[in-house]
């Protein structure tokens, strides 16, 4: 399916934000139903309100290119961690060898 930005009207603040494609996608992915009817903004004042914690950020080196980039866990057992642009490049070759391995007979 393609996905393509959308702009939404926040229900709090009415102002208008963009929903990307990629955050379409992660919906896709995780077969969630409801679209967002908050901007960031709004959601994480909400977040707050409510008393739940923000996602703890952890500065690392990509393991590929070396750029310093934040990640929203702690690595762990010594597996390499990659910036976005990389970790895409790296999902993008993984399923390009998968295809060509399942054509193959």
């Amino acid at each position: 399916m393609d996905f393509r930005d959308k702009t939404l009207t926040c229900r709090d603040c009415s102002k208008p934000f963009t929903w990307t494609a990629g955050e379409q996608h992660f919906f896709r992915e995780k077969e969630l139903i409801n679209i967002p009817a908050r901007c960031p903004h709004c959601r994480s004042a909400r977040k707050a309100k409510l008393g739940l914690p923000d996602r703890a950020q952890t500065e690392v080196t990509c393991a590929k290119c070396s750029q310093q980039t934040s990640v929203p866990f702690v690595p762990r057992n010594g597996n390499p961690v990659y910036c976005s642009p990389c970790l895409t490049s790296i999902r993008a070759a993984e399923a390009a060898n998968a295809s060509v391995a399942i054509a193959a007979p």
